[in-house]
């Protein structure tokens, strides 16, 4: 039998529930529209050069919605923002249906870019606003099944509906998955009455010590607007973890936008395989690792995904090499196991990291540049990779991923706190 101690204080809730629900949704659109637009576009006769601008205006329009949202959240809550966020996808993914040509299409991938940004650290803030602050740690990798969960149903719903007559489905399903997650950021009313939460978590504690609502001390006048700007933005405590993953999530930016055109230039037949098989591992990591995340030193949990990424690349090496024969399909399909150890364990570490370091009034911020970090990664390291590929070959590629995951694990070992 468990022991009743403070160390397993009540983690499920149905406001978490709720909370790890809405994440699915808002993710669901991101994955999707960030998988499927590219394949409509094509379908419907528009360029990959539009499709490339398209992607850079969601990025860059992600990452200002970044710098925005925290502290919003943290001065106006984390509901206002979640139900804004959803608002704006909602619109993003329903004004397609209308016109979709040049100017529209930019305008329409920029609001599904700001949207989901705004959505999903809204809803990472508020998953950590309501678990108990000894199974931080193990929540946050519980909240994160949404995202996992999407990243197995999300790419490959829009790929399907995008494939139907007419391929406007593609749209109508994204936008029922932003109605969905709007929906639910409706239900998420616990800052308004936190004595509906578990009397152990983060938020009822400070709302009843009266820390909930109350001003931060103001600059003086001469430090300026400006100052006060800065540092409502950005969260320096935050950094421990957002340094460590900024630098993997290159690897994870490869696997998002290239993994699938090196699986046909292997001559895989279906790649969507090896993103399932990634997905379902993530998902079952997520959910053992709760166990332990708050009792490992997390060191040793980014030793784990670190190795887990390498053998990835190591047998991605090998399929290019041509050692595996006959066996390469197969071998390219397996290299999903390893990637999602990788993946499904570096960011609930590196998140908790992030906030554990961070005061709970400067959550918001704390996710939102943890985000932002990742957000910065995927687009710098997607220009990058494309070159390298382009240029040199997947395998040039693949070489600089071992690169990045050698140094952000040399990084977590300089930045990451020497106690649990």
């Amino acid at each position: 039998m468990r022991s009743r101690t403070n160390t397993r204080e009540r983690l499920w809730s149905p406001i978490f529930v709720t909370i790890i629900a809405a994440t699915l949704f808002a993710f669901m659109v991101g994955q999707g529209v960030n998988s499927g637009t590219t394949v409509y576009l094509e379908r419907t006769g528009g360029t990959l050069g539009l499709a490339g601008i398209g992607a850079l205006s969601f990025s860059v329009a992600a990452g200002v919605a970044r710098l925005l949202s925290g502290p919003i959240i943290d001065t106006r809550g984390r509901r206002i923002v979640l139900l804004a966020g959803a608002a704006v996808m909602l619109v993003g993914t329903i004004g397609p249906l209308i016109t979709n040509d040049g100017i529209p299409f930019i305008i329409w991938r920029a609001l599904q870019g700001i949207g989901f940004s705004a959505a999903t650290t809204a809803t990472n803030t508020a998953a950590a606003d309501v678990l108990p602050f000894s199974r931080l740690g193990e929540g946050i990798g519980y909240a994160g099944l949404g995202q996992a969960i999407s990243m197995a149903i999300g790419p490959a719903l829009a790929l399907f509906l995008v494939s139907t007559n007419p391929p406007e489905n593609f749209y109508f399903g994204m936008a029922a998955c932003a109605f969905l997650s709007l929906i639910l950021g409706l239900l998420c009313r616990y800052e308004k009455d936190p004595t509906k939460l578990p009397e152990t978590s983060e938020y009822r504690v400070r709302w009843e010590q009266g820390k909930i609502g109350k001003s931060p001390e103001r600059t003086s006048a001469r430090e300026g607007a400006l100052k006060r700007m800065v540092d409502s933005i950005f969260e320096p405590t935050a950094l421990r973890g957002t340094g460590v993953i900024f630098i993997l999530a290159t690897v994870a930016s490869f696997n998002i936008f290239f993994m699938g055109a090196f699986g046909n230039a292997l001559g895989v037949t279906n790649s969507g395989i090896y993103y399932t098989a990634m997905a379902v591992v993530m998902i079952v990591v997520r959910l053992a690792m709760g166990r332990f995340m708050d009792k490992v030193a997390p060191i040793k949990l980014m030793g784990i995904a670190v190795a887990g990424g390498l053998a990835a690349i190591l047998l991605a090496l090998g399929c290019i090499s041509g050692i595996f024969g006959s066996l390469t399909e197969a071998v390219f399909y397996l290299m999903g196991l390893p990637f999602g150890i990788c993946i499904g364990v570096a960011f609930p570490v590196n998140q908790t990291i992030a906030v554990k370091m961070t005061p709970p009034e400067r959550w918001g911020a704390a996710n939102a540049l943890f985000m932002l970090g990742v957000d910065l990664s995927n687009a710098i390291a997607a220009t990058v990779w494309g070159f390298l590929i382009q240029e040199l070959g997947y395998g040039a590629a693949l070489i600089g991923c071992v690169i990045m995951l050698v140094l952000s694990f040399a990084a977590a070992v300089i930045l990451y706190p020497k106690t649990r």
